[in-house]
C-alpha cells in the first residue's frame, strides 16, 4: 500500500468515504479508504457481526462467447469450461515458467456470459495480456472503474441482506446459496450480480453493481445493517482478515516467480487439463517436489514479522516473511506467511525471524490460522 493520492482514480463510493471520515491511501491505482473506525475494531466487526467493503478498485472485465471457456482453459490451472451457470471459481493464469500472472475468480452466466474479477494492481496487465490472446468467438469487455463492488462480510450478513430483496422466495434463495456461487437479485431497488464469496474467513456476499447505483446500495445496507453492529471497513482489516484465514495475496504470497504450487494452491491445479500455459514448468516441479513453499508461523514475543524479513533454521538462512500481522482472532499473537524452503515447511518446526538484528523464535503452523465457528470441525 502507498499513502500517496497524486493522480488516483476515485471509486463510485469516494464522496461515502469521505463523508464517513475515512482515511484514504493510494492503493491498486485507486484513492482507497485504509480505515475508519480502526482496523481492530473494523477487524472484530467481521469476525461478530459484519463488515461493509468498497473493492470497486478491483478488475472487472466481461467476456462472452461460446469460445470462453475452452480458451480461457489454455490459459489458467483450473477448469473453466466445465463451469456451470451460476457458479464462480477461483483459478491463476500463469506464465510459461508456471509463475502467476494473477489469480481470479470466474463467474459463470447464462448465455455464454462470464464476469472475471482480478486483482487491481493487475487490472490493466491483464486487460492487456487477455486482449492480446483474444480469440475468434471470445468478446472482452474492460468494466474497471465503471462498476462497482461492495461486498458484505461477516456471520450476520445474511440477516442483513435478507429484508432488502425483493420477494420471500428470494430471501430464502439466499439462505441456501453455497459458497461460490452466484445469482441476479435486486437489492433494495439495486440490480446487482450477487455472490457468496469474501476474503475475510467468514461467510458473507459480494455485490456487484452499476457505478451509478453503488452509492443507493452501499447506503441502503448501512442503514439497515448498523442495528446488527454492520459498520464501514477499509483495506486495513481486510489485510489481517484474509492473513488470518491463510488467503494469498497477489505481490506477497504470489506472483510472477512465485508459482501456485509455491503458494499453497495445488488445490487448483489440474494438470489433467490437455495443455495450458506453464503446465509442463508446473508438472516438473510437482514432480520434484522440492521447492520453496508458502508456510504459515506464529511468532513468540511483541514485535511483528514484516515482509522481507529474513527466516532462518537453525543458523541457515531459508526463506523469507512475505506477510506478517498480529491476529486478533488469535488473542494478538504475531501470525506471519514466509516462502521457505521445503525442510522448513513442515507444521511443529521451529524457525527464527530475524527483526531488526535480532533472531526472534517461531514455530511453523498449519493454515489457515483463523476457522470461523460453523466450520470447525466438532
Amino acid at each position: 500500500m502507498t499513502s500517496s493520492t497524486v493522480n488516483l482514480r476515485r471509486t463510485a463510493l469516494y464522496d461515502a468515504h469521505l463523508a464517513l471520515g475515512a482515511r484514504l491511501i493510494g492503493f491498486g491505482g485507486f484513492e482507497m479508504p485504509v480505515q475508519y473506525a480502526g482496523v481492530l475494531r473494523e477487524h472484530d466487526a467481521v469476525r461478530r457481526d459484519a463488515g461493509l467493503f468498497d473493492l470497486s478498485h478491483m478488475g472487472q472485465i466481461r467476456l462472452r462467447g461460446a469460445a470462453v471457456g475452452a480458451w480461457a482453459d489454455r490459459l489458467t490451472i483450473n477448469h473453466v469450461a466445465t463451469m456451470k451457470p451460476w457458479q464462480a471459481r477461483y483459478n491463476v493464469f500463469t506464465n510459461e515458467r508456471g509463475g502467476a500472472h494473477d489469480d481470479v475468480i470466474f463467474y459463470r452466466l447464462p448465455d455464454e456470459e462470464w464476469l472475471l474479477v482480478v486483482n487491481a494492481s493487475n487490472a490493466r496487465k491483464m486487460w492487456t495480456l487477455l486482449a492480446e490472446r483474444r480469440v475468434a468467438g471470445v468478446e472482452l469487455e474492460n468494466r474497471h472503474g465503471r462498476d462497482a463492488l461492495v461486498a458484505l462480510q461477516g456471520p450476520r450478513s445474511v440477516e442483513i441482506l435478507e429484508p432488502l430483496l425483493e420477494s420471500d422466495a428470494l430471501r430464502a434463495q439466499i439462505a441456501d446459496m453455497k459458497y461460490y456461487t452466484c445469482i441476479r437479485a435486486t437489492v433494495a431497488g439495486t440490480p446487482s450480480l450477487l455472490a457468496r464469496t469474501g476474503y475475510t474467513g467468514e461467510d458473507g456476499f459480494e455485490l456487484f453493481v452499476e457505478g451509478e447505483r453503488a452509492q443507493a446500495l452501499w447506503d441502503a445496507l448501512l442503514e439497515r445493517g448498523r442495528p446488527a453492529g454492520l459498520i464501514p471497513c477499509g483495506l486495513g482489516a481486510r489485510d489481517v482478515l484474509r492473513l488470518e484465514a491463510g488467503m494469498p495475496l497477489y505481490g506477497h504470497e504470489l506472483d510472477e516467480a512465485i508459482t501456485p504450487l509455491q503458494a499453497g494452491l495445488g488445490w487448483a491445479l489440474k494438470l489433467e487439463k490437455p495443455d495450458f500455459e506453464g503446465k509442463n514448468a508446473l508438472a516438473a516441479q510437482a514432480a520434484a517436489g522440492d521447492y520453496p513453499r508458502i508456510a504459515g508461523f506464529v511468532l513468540e514475543g511483541r514485535a511483528p514479522a514484516r515482509a522481507g524479513y529474513r527466516v532462518f533454521l537453525g543458523d541457515r538462512d531459508v526463506g523469507e516473511v512475505r506477510s506478517g500481522s498480529p491476529a486478533p482472532s488469535l488473542g494478538g499473537r504475531n501470525v506471519g506467511l514466509a516462502l521457505v524452503e521445503r525442510a522448513a515447511a513442515a507444521p511443529g518446526t521451529p524457525i527464527a525471524i530475524e527483526i531488526r538484528g535480532a533472531r526472534a523464535p517461531a514455530t511453523v503452523t498449519p493454515l489457515p490460522f483463523y476457522v470461523r465457528p460453523s466450520k470447525r470441525k466438532k
